[in-house]
């Protein structure tokens, strides 16, 4: 999942606690409307235009679609009067021009905005609109805007300009167009304060521009909130108060504008306006003491330190200056995410005269991952995805670009790979998990046979299940370094245990093997409805999960890595002490093979792998509660998961 939204980082545009103390896991905010909303073009035939819900089964192509009649009464109004339907029309007619085949949903949520505005004229006055930094100044000088984002915004706002006119009536549009102060505003407004809205499957669908009491939440590459959205058709006005009236716990610093029934952002706006759209929600994933200023991450915090300046750079403006980002040395995680392994021989390299161009080594590895995962998605070659990738992994990036012989014979003690918790080996674990998966997605359920089932679809299953392991372990190690990395454990974590699952379901054991007689799980209903542990609470679950799950590691890791090379060399996927080693002295290695190849059959096995899942997706669900709480969809997916393997 990676958001979009952004504020300037200036003093009078901050949220602060205005509770004593504010546990993790509390929700900051009440299910805050946006202020505008668009779907991603590719979606607005299979999702709902009003609340971004998927539509089923889809319909015929229309240009814009609802799920049901509250959605289309409350949204319809808004698609006309916006000029949103000029813009989609003049887009589907002959004389459109090439460069209009891009994605609109920027501009269609500007003409939201706009026409959701009281008096959008006077709004343009001042660097702001509905309270929000339009940034105009700054991506529009020519001093500092890219030729990119300045043709964007030029070529939208007239876009946006000519809409206008034409549902106006206008008979001279070409002189509405000269004009676009206003427009190119609105488009600045969301370009700076827009988020990506993702679906339950992490898919960017649309975009939403929430008000003053969510945008004005800064940005921290160790942030103490996070937020996930709220999908549902439109509300009866008893809920839509409801929501409205809920409690914040945060509110703005330092700047002068008015409260509104605990939620800003509201003044200015047309009546009605909120009573659709996907809905987003704040929350704490850190203790925060009265007046500590609250902050969540507009980047995806698995990256070093340089990829995020630069994405924050290019897309926000400004460069971040949080204590993640000061930190001199960097922290441990920044250290390790874009850290490469001695698989033999010592660093320094200098001492024998060799140099080392990490830069040229990231940019030839990134190129090859971009090239497998073509093939993945475009081509839909999993099989040369997965060798593309698991060569990389295991390139000796210091073996290639040999020119003299006094560098190879210099190199021959030293050589090395990717840490496997480098960011880029992180992506391309995920990638392989996912292509694992879908190789191996003709694995039959129990209740088909399991006759069907083949040895070679069920070999790629259970090596999907492993990288699904490694990734959750090697997140969870950075986490127990950088806390606010806890979102992101807990999606690796619920994902290892979904992946493990359907691992033990896949040889249709009988329902003996379902049997957990660990302690943990007997309390698990508990822990998952300790709505706002304390931190002391946390790390004595956190504890108990993570023993319980490095034994049950033990038992299985060399049965799941069994025919994987690349997986030969991670001895252990949760502790990894083992890196201190040299990594050649276990490559290829698998330790009792012909037991480990029978794990899954024999008596013994069985539970094996069963247990490890239900407890990684135990632990998964409980750092997701505290995330995203107890009724969001990932928490009901993995409860409902869990619930159908009747261990709960």
């Amino acid at each position: 999942m990676e958001p979009t939204h952004a504020s300037r980082l200036m003093p009078e545009m901050e949220m602060r606690a205005i509770d004593d103390v504010i546990e993790m896991g509390r929700q900051l905010t009440p299910a805050l409307p946006p202020l505008s909303h668009a779907l991603h073009d590719s979606f607005l035939h299979s999702h709902c235009s009003a609340c971004f819900s998927p539509l089923h089964p889809p319909p015929p192509p229309s240009r814009v679609l609802y799920c049901s009649q509250a959605c289309s009464a409350s949204d319809s109004p808004l698609h006309t009067s916006s000029a949103e339907l000029q813009l989609l029309l003049h887009r589907q007619s002959p004389s459109s021009a090439a460069s209009d085949d891009g994605d609109t949903s920027d501009v269609r949520a500007a003409l939201r905005l706009l026409a959701a505005l009281r008096d959008a004229p006077s709004c343009c006055g001042s660097q702001r609109i509905a309270g929000l930094l339009t940034n105009r100044d700054t991506l529009l000088a020519p001093e500092t805007a890219t030729s990119g984002i300045l043709a964007t915004i030029q070529s939208g706002a007239k876009a946006m300009a000519a809409a206008r006119s034409s549902q106006k009536g206008s008979s001279d549009v070409s002189e509405d167009m000269k004009a676009t102060t206003l427009e190119e505003a609105a488009l600045c407004a969301v370009l700076t304060n827009a988020v990506e809205v993702q679906d339950s499957e992490g898919r960017g669908i649309g975009i939403a521009i929430y008000g003053t009491d969510f945008s004005w939440i800064n940005h921290s590459c160790s942030p103490n909130a996070c937020y996930r959205f709220q999908f549902q058709s439109a509300l009866d006005t008893g809920t839509l108060q409801s929501l409205r009236a809920s409690r914040m716990w945060i509110s703005p610093s330092g700047c002068d504008v008015k409260m509104d029934n605990g939620a800003i952002g509201f003044s200015g706006l047309r009546k009605g306006y909120a009573e659709y759209g996907p809905r987003i929600m704040v929350r704490s994933i850190k203790p925060i003491k009265k007046g500590m200023e609250v902050t969540i991450a507009y980047t995806d915090l698995l990256q070093p330190k340089a990829a995020r300046q630069s994405e924050l750079r290019s897309k926000y403006e400004f460069i971040c200056q949080c204590t993640r980002c000061c930190a001199e040395p960097p922290i441990y995680v920044d250290r390790i995410l874009q850290n490469f392994h001695a698989v033999s021989g010592d660093f320094p390299l200098e001492r024998d005269g060799i140099s080392f161009n990490q830069d040229e080594a990231i940019e030839r590895l990134t190129d090859g991952i971009n090239d497998a995962v073509a093939d993945y998605l475009s081509a839909g070659d999993a099989e040369s995805c997965c060798l593309k990738l698991e060569e990389l992994l295991t390139v000796r990036v210091l073996d290639e670009g040999l020119k003299t012989d006094t560098r190879k014979i210099a190199l021959r003690n030293h050589c090395l790979q990717l840490h496997p918790l480098h960011y880029l080996s992180i992506e391309a674990h995920t990638i392989l998990a996912s292509a694992y998966k879908v190789r191996g997605s003709r694995l039959a359920p129990p209740s088909t046979g399991v006759d069907r089932v083949t040895w070679e679809d069920y070999d790629l299953t259970r090596i999907s299940a492993a990288y699904s392991l490694l990734l959750a372990g090697a997140v969870h190690h950075l986490f127990c370094s950088e806390s606010s990395l806890i979102c992101s454990a807990a999606n690796f974590w619920a994902n290892a245990g979904e992946s493990l699952l359907k691992l033990a379901r896949s040889l249709a054991w009988d329902e003996n093997y379902k049997t957990c007689m660990c302690s943990l799980v007997n309390q698990s209903e508990a822990y998952y409805h300790l709505s706002h542990p304390s931190y002391a609470d946390f790390e004595r679950i956190s504890n108990h999960f993570r023993n319980c799950v490095t034994h049950h590691v033990r038992e299985v890791w060399d049965f799941l890595r069994h025919g994987c090379p690349y997986l030969r060399g991670i001895r252990d996927p949760i502790d990894f002490s083992w890196l201190g080693t040299n990594l050649d002295s276990c490559l290829g290695i698998v330790r009792n093979v012909s037991r480990h190849e029978l794990l899954g059959q024999t008596a013994e096995g069985r539970p094996m792998v069963f247990q490890l899942g239900v407890h990684c997706a135990l632990y998964g669900n409980f750092l997701l509660s505290i995330c995203y709480g107890e009724g969001s969809r990932s928490t009901s997916h993995i409860q409902g998961i869990l619930r159908s393997e009747e261990t709960l």
